[in-house]
């Protein structure tokens, strides 16, 4: 991404598009302000190659053979809609059965953070965090949860507020083929969401 072109394209929206004075001192440095956020935070991973995963979803031996959930909650993420160009924040579960790596705590949150920079919909962000995992971790099987706020809709449109969002729920392996093993998920999903009650 261009972030000096971008800047200035903004700048040019700004003033001839929208017809705002950008001597004014709340708006002189926008055009800079967002071509940054764009460019290093919203859309830092728009071509970003899968390959570099290696170096953020670390793995260790599953030496003792531990074979039942393990559920990585509440991670917070924030991506960005392709429709309408505004956030959806929200909040993800990872869960997974290992066969031979486990997982490190912390690459669940980097591995959803790296999907999430880019614009694009909650269902594809949802398919990539859980595809990547099931690719490099290779456990029994994943379920993955994201619920989150879509600006489109909580502040413009049908204008719905921050109370109303959307859930998306991705499975593979065991969680699919296993209807046990996705309910025991789901009961663990609630437990986790009480704590924060």
């Amino acid at each position: 991404m261009d972030i000096l072109k971008t800047e200035s394209l903004f700048k040019e929206l700004m003033e001839q598009g929208l017809g705002l004075d950008l001597s004014d001192p709340n708006l002189a440095d926008t055009p800079r302000r967002f071509a940054k956020m764009i460019g290093t935070e919203l859309m830092a991973n728009q071509e970003a190659d899968i390959k570099n995963l290696d170096n953020i979803i670390r793995s260790f031996p599953n030496k003792k053979k531990f074979d039942e959930i393990i559920m990585l909650d509440n991670i917070p993420f924030v991506s960005t809609c392709s429709h309408h160009l505004l956030p959806f924040p929200g909040l993800a579960w990872v869960l997974y059965v290992p066969d031979k790596k486990l997982m490190g705590a912390s690459k669940a949150s980097r591995i959803i953070n790296f999907f999430s920079k880019k614009l694009q919909l909650q269902e594809n962000l949802s398919t990539e965090v859980i595809d990547a995992i099931m690719t490099h971790v290779e456990p029994l099987g994943a379920m993955l949860v994201m619920r989150a706020v879509h600006g489109c809709m909580s502040c413009r449109g049908v204008k719905t507020g921050s109370g109303a969002g959307m859930t998306t729920s991705v499975t593979r392996g065991c969680f699919r083929n296993n209807i046990d093993t996705r309910i025991e998920a789901l009961e663990l999903i609630k437990l986790s969401r009480s704590f924060g009650e």
